[in-house]
């Protein structure tokens, strides 16, 4: 009998910086909380086995950054800024860091 894959988990990075996450979430509510909703639909989804190559081209909210790391972002609503946030997912411990957050004038 196959044995089931152990789930992808969370890992806030020290890089990660939880005082601009919160002053974001503060300031723009809507599109912090549809960038987690999209991690969350990536995580998902490789939740269900789907590779992590798979996963980046499937999902139109993930794009490639540098070095592996990738950006998750969102449609922001009319007005709204465009947020993204930066993961590393890491295969062999199934888990994702979470490196960073900001809008496009912070990247």
């Amino acid at each position: 009998m196959p044995q089931a894959m152990q789930p992808w988990e969370y890992n806030i990075a020290p890089c990660y910086s939880k005082s601009t996450a919160e002053k974001i979430s503060n300031k723009h509510t809507q599109e912090f909380q549809n960038v987690f909703k999209n991690l969350d639909t990536y995580k998902k989804t490789l939740d269900a086995g789907v590779p992590l190559e798979q996963a980046k081209r499937t999902l139109p909210f993930v794009h490639n950054e540098q070095k592996g790391l990738l950006a998750i972002d969102q449609r922001p609503p009319k007005g709204g800024v465009q947020l993204r946030l930066y993961i590393y997912p890491q295969e062999q411990t199934r888990m994702i860091h979470l490196t960073s957050i900001g809008d496009k004038q912070s990247q």
